[in-house]
């Protein structure tokens, strides 16, 4: 029998085909004819802006509220799918074991503003773990599970982490980092992955869960939606990794904005008898994963099929059995699919888009995938993004999929300028490259305990310098040609080149080093040393290539080779002039 509940329910569904809520429809009216379309303004001190194409004014939204705000309408619905474990939540499911999170977080005696430190890759456990930390009024840091426990260790001492999160696979050398990182007697919470016994001395996640359904409801502690939420590690323009203060208003803002931004032309929101389906293969600790892809991709009903760890076979597989709708990866992703026979049309008949973020996509690559596959745009687009971790991290999307090598043009919410980095004027004629600055509710509201890289970062009027180069062209869609910023991307992870040159100097036979990023058919990138070695020294490219082995993540080793030199061109300042040895490299 239908009960008044259920009628109200798909009552509520057909008063939301395109928006979640009332609120956010007469916001979107209000783009209804410009969306799309920035226009160029000047301010008061003749700055050239490329203004957001409408109004926008955020939500006052908690993460986990944006996130579970339609959930009583999808509750029935899948949610999660573990491709490795075969676990699976449906939405309610997921609710609530947020929420039982939370509550034994809370129980643990910490306390708001605590950080906890989420190591893992995605299981939908990694996922709700977040949520449940947020929702506690906490703060989470995501950390790279591929990380060595030396890398692990910087990332926890710098966010001071009061607890952790992680899995039975990498356990016993987080509980290793953290007794002699963390304050003693903090909580390590793992999730059982199937790979190995929980160690003792931790708490199973099993465990976290069923303490916290014995426990009252939380009582609502959050004050504010400026409060910081979540603390990824970026590098910045340079240096070394530093924490990005990303607060509530941020993430969610984010959310709205690439969600109007794309209206219409991407994912939809779940009915009753439809419900997109998405694979997650990029990492949800790096913001691209975690911002435009998890979080949004559950506020809207749509079913995630995490994938903990890239295996060739198994990702064919989830195209081959599920209905995937719509995929969201890196270029090497695109360029696998072109270049494995196992791959088949069929896979793609209900896919509608492709969305490429993190590291640019060439032309050539998407017009090979048409090829292959006798496929064309009208068909399934492929749609280019553009962000930082710190602007949460959307700032331009292509919606089209007609306009390859293009990242679009700015989202919704978003203001641009496009500025000579040495003249530091507005660039003013179509064509002429500048460096993207950026201004929106999604900008950081800083550096974790850096002011100066803060201050050196976003200056005056809120603008946020990204240290990338691009143009514009007539029809105001953006393209990215540079980065003025030395940091090198591998597979749309950031590495920066002062943290391997640093470990390169504790070689015994090294003097100096400079490192810098080549391109890669497969990588985007890949580090390349220049070292200048002690007079009489015998060591050789492999030898120095071995030393990095176990200091640094894979994506971080010396793949571009080394190369040994007289000299490291520095200017005067005695700072590297990478950009030097990149021209002489090509």
């Amino acid at each position: 029998m239908t009960t008044v509940r259920q009628i109200l329910r798909y009552a509520r569904r057909l008063g939301q085909a395109s928006e979640c809520s009332s609120k956010a429809l007469n916001r979107s009216v209000r783009c209804a004819s410009t969306q799309l379309q920035p226009k160029i303004i000047e301010d008061v001190n003749g700055k050239r802006i490329f203004a957001s194409p409408c109004e926008f004014t955020p939500s006052e939204m908690f993460i986990h509220e944006y996130v579970w705000k339609n959930v009583d309408i999808y509750e029935n619905h899948t949610a999660l799918i573990c491709a490795a474990t075969g676990k699976t939540y449906t939405y309610s499911e997921a609710r609530d074991t947020a929420n039982y999170i939370a509550r034994s977080l809370l129980n643990m005696d910490l306390r708001k503003g605590d950080v906890v430190a989420l190591i893992a890759p995605n299981y939908p456990e990694s996922i709700l773990a977040f949520l449940g930390i947020l929702e506690a009024d906490l703060i989470v840091t995501t950390v790279n599970p591929f990380y060595t426990p030396d890398e692990i260790k910087k990332q926890l001492q710098s966010s001071g982490a009061k607890a952790i999160v992680t899995v039975a696979e990498i356990s016993k050398h987080v509980l290793t980092v953290s007794k002699a990182t963390l304050p003693a007697g903090a909580p390590v919470v793992v999730i059982e992955d199937g790979t190995g016994p929980v160690p003792e001395g931790t708490v199973p996640f099993k465990d976290l869960v069923d303490r916290g359904k014995t426990l009252p409801p939380l009582k609502h502690t959050h004050t504010s939606v400026n409060d910081m939420a979540v603390l990824p590690y970026s590098s910045g323009t340079t240096g070394l990794p530093k924490g990005v203060m990303l607060t509530h208003k941020n993430l969610v803002s984010n959310m709205e904005m690439t969600d109007k931004t794309a209206s219409g032309t991407m994912f939809r929101y779940a009915t009753s008898d439809f419900q997109e389906v998405v694979p997650l293969v990029l990492p949800f600790f790096h913001i691209f994963g975690m911002n435009s892809v998890v979080l949004p991709r559950l506020a809207s009903g749509s079913q995630l099929i995490s994938v903990p760890k890239f295996v060739p076979e198994q990702f064919i597989h989830i195209l081959a059995k599920y209905k995937v709708t719509g995929l969201c990866v890196v270029p090497p992703l695109v360029l696998f699919l072109n270049a494995t026979p196992h791959v088949k049309k069929d896979f793609f008949k209900n896919m509608h888009h492709v969305i490429i973020g993190a590291a640019p996509l060439a032309e050539a690559d998407v017009e090979r995938f048409y090829d292959k596959f006798q496929m064309d745009s009208d068909k399934l687009k492929f749609c280019q993004g553009y962000g930082l971790t710190e602007t949460s991290p959307a700032v331009c999307m292509e919606v089209t999929g007609k306009k390859m090598g293009s990242v679009g043009k700015n989202v919704i919410g978003c203001d641009l300028r496009l500025v000579d980095p040495i003249t530091n004027e507005d660039v003013t004629v179509s064509g002429q490259t500048g460096e993207i600055w950026v201004r929106g509710p999604h900008v950081m509201r800083g550096y974790f305990n850096n002011e100066a890289a803060t201050n050196e970062m976003i200056v005056e009027g809120g603008w946020l310098k990204t240290g990338d180069i691009a143009y514009c062209d007539d029809d105001l869609d953006f393209f990215v040609t540079d980065r003025l910023k030395e940091l090198i991307k591998v597979k749309g992870f950031q590495v920066p080149p002062a943290e391997l040159e640093a470990i390169l100097r504790t070689h015994p036979d090294v003097v100096e080093a400079a490192v810098v990023g080549i391109p890669d058919e497969r990588c985007g990138e890949v580090p390349k040393a220049y070292i200048l070695a002690k007079k009489g020294s015998t060591s050789t490219e492999e030898n120095i290539k071995n030393f990095m082995k176990g200091k640094v993540s894979d994506y971080k080793e010396l793949q571009g080779g080394v190369t040994f030199v007289n000299d490291i061109p520095k200017n005067a300042s005695g700072k590297i002039l990478r950009a030097q040895l990149k021209s002489q490299y090509k």
